[in-house]
């Protein structure tokens, strides 16, 4: 999946708003289970003005019970992930099958 948008800053697989990590992992309630804390990204404000990077192809795992979900595997064209209480990240494109 190369559109997927993620805004939770403090991820290490965060960059302009991008995930760049290789596969995530979505559980069934729906939140990112590879989100991965990284302080440091708290201070460095060069992110949110960098452009962001979709030649990443991200496999998205998931056990939502989604609409997009079929053989554990996410076939939106993308989605977004959206930071909860700066602990989790959840994704907000989940329909409900």
């Amino acid at each position: 999946m190369k559109d997927l948008k993620c805004g939770q800053k403090n991820c290490s697989f965060n960059s302009g708003y991008c995930c760049c990590a290789k596969h995530i992992s979505v559980g069934g309630d729906t939140d990112c289970k590879s989100y991965t804390y990284n302080p440091a990204s708290l201070f460095e404000a060069g992110s949110d003005f960098a452009s962001a990077d979709f030649s990443v192809d991200t496999k998205v795992e998931c056990a939502a019970d989604c609409l997009f979900m079929r053989d554990r595997k996410c076939i939106a064209n993308g989605i977004t992930v959206h930071a909860d209480h700066g602990s989790k990240a959840s994704c907000l494109t989940f329909i409900k099958s």
